[in-house]
């Protein structure tokens, strides 16, 4: 085994954000036939309108497409994890070894060359056709925040043989899918047992003995799809074992609709042959996070795409950190942000002059920079449409954007979108449900949530809404709660 020895994580669901493939395509240019080969593939299954969100500027966010268009966003998990993987290997990345998790097998297969993205996009598609045609009746998936060994008994002590543990991440959470009422009432006893239980941002009950009439279905209508040799080995959580050759992938990946996931089994094995690097395929962290939960050596976790910070940022650090450990091309992410502005604005200034002005000065020059943009917008009068879709005026007139602040800064969002905003932040970052992230809850005191990772979340926050640094005296303490958080972006100008 090299000395770096990697593996890549292909997250399944919940694992986007509205800007996702937007972020990609804009910014890396082997994107764009990836999404191409997918689109025109799911057309004939999905229809128009359904593929065509993935070219959108920013395609709806997860909650509009689980009660909209849930086909769509399955496609869209897809597709955003098969075109970073393709940004990833374009850039050198060789893994050991692909991992994916529940939808998440899809685009590992196909990363290694057992299925094309056309191939793997029309097995998404049937998936989602067959689950639709097998009218599943109210059911759910939800994480609690324990192990398998007490979620069973839980589960044993309702008494549902169609519910039970889909999914085992670590010790502190495992995920339960079946019928709903049934998981009403474990979530009750929960409650009472001060076990955290969440309902899951994902369409169906998946792995669960619900989905055995869609699995028929569903083995079906891919049964024809032919595979190739494996050129990278795949390792699965469901059959807990690397894929074969001999394997009939369309049949296996018809039986993870009701097989159990064991990912924490499965990384544990890997971590003690030596995979030493875990790199995530796809939108948000929550396998990385997952990971370094499950793994008690020191190991990297690599997230590629993050909303908070802008996700084109997000990739390129990661190749960087990639390259750092050789397992990329030096440069290929084109360096650190602060790199990328020196050379566009000022390449005559010394590196460490100019990151010092840009942590000084920043805020002033992105206020500037949207201000004479704002002023360029409504000089257009022959283009008033420009101006209208900008800020909502005609004449996308400077004074019907601006908050009137010092620094002419974006106006904000309200203040309850914004404290909504900011609980669903928090809600996928702690793996909390967003309905417990009141204005006035105090994060530490009633939350749980330490300094440490307050700290974290402020950063995110500042990402998000492109607030000025904080004082270094300024202590997580005094935000300790979403009210409190909101009042500081207003405060700051931030933008929406």
């Amino acid at each position: 085994m090299p000395e770096t020895s990697i593996a890549v994580l292909f997250p399944g669901q919940g694992a986007f954000y509205g800007r996702a493939l937007a972020d990609l395509r804009d910014e890396f240019p082997e994107v764009g036939p990836v999404l191409a080969e997918i689109g025109d593939a799911a057309r004939p299954l999905l229809g128009d309108r359904a593929v065509d969100q993935l070219f959108a500027t920013r395609t709806p966010d997860t909650e509009q497409l689980l009660r909209e268009a849930p086909e769509a966003l399955q496609l869209a998990i897809y597709a955003v994890s098969t075109a970073t993987y393709a940004v990833l290997r374009a850039r050198g990345l060789r893994p050991n070894v692909l991992i994916g998790h529940s939808l998440g097998e899809i685009a590992a297969l196909v990363a290694a060359g057992a299925f094309t993205p056309a191939e793997g996009a029309e097995i998404v598609c049937h998936r989602s056709i067959a689950l639709r045609e097998a009218g599943l009746g109210d059911a759910y998936m939800a994480a609690i925040g324990t192990d398998a060994s007490r979620a069973q008994r839980l589960v044993d002590l309702v008494g549902d043989p169609l519910t039970g543990i889909a999914v085992e991440n670590h010790a502190g959470q495992t995920v339960l899918s079946g019928r709903a009422e049934t998981l009403d009432t474990i979530g009750r006893l929960a409650a009472v047992l001060k076990i955290d239980f969440a309902r899951l941002k994902s369409p169906y009950a998946f792995h669960s003995p619900l989905l055995g009439p869609a699995a028929e279905k569903f083995a079906a209508r891919i049964a024809d799809i032919r595979q190739r040799p494996l050129e990278t080995t795949v390792h699965s959580p469901i059959i807990g074992r690397a894929y074969e050759d001999a394997d009939r992938l369309t049949e296996l990946l018809a039986g993870h609709f009701t097989a159990r996931v064991r990912f924490g089994d499965t990384v544990r094995e890997l971590a003690g042959t030596g995979v030493s690097v875990f790199v995530e395929s796809g939108a948000l962290d929550a396998l990385s996070r997952i990971t370094g939960r499950i793994v008690e050596s020191p190991v990297t976790t690599v997230p590629t795409l993050l909303p908070e910070a802008g996700g084109a940022a997000v990739l390129r650090q990661a190749l960087d950190r990639l390259a750092s450990v050789g397992a990329v091309a030096a440069g290929s992410g084109g360096g650190s942000s602060a790199d990328q502005l020196r050379a566009a604005l000022l390449s005559d200034v010394p590196a460490e002059d100019f990151e010092a002005f840009w942590n000084g000065r920043g805020v002033e020059v992105r206020a500037f920079a949207r201000e004479a943009y704002l002023t360029y917008l409504g000089a257009k009068e022959e283009e008033p449409s420009v101006g209208a879709s900008h800020n909502g005026s005609a004449n996308g007139s400077v004074n019907g954007s601006l908050n009137g602040s010092a620094n002419g800064s974006v106006a904000v969002v309200d203040r309850d979108t914004l404290v909504r905003q900011l609980a669903d932040i928090y809600a996928e970052a702690l793996e909390y449900p967003a309905e417990v992230f009141e204005e006035a809850t105090d994060l530490e005191a009633e939350l749980g949530v330490d300094s440490v990772k307050q700290t974290e979340l402020l950063v995110r926050v500042g990402n998000r809404y492109e607030l000025p640094p904080r004082p270094s005296d300024v202590r997580p303490a005094a935000y300790n709660t979403l009210g409190k958080i909101a009042d500081l972006i207003i405060a700051s100008g931030g933008s929406a």
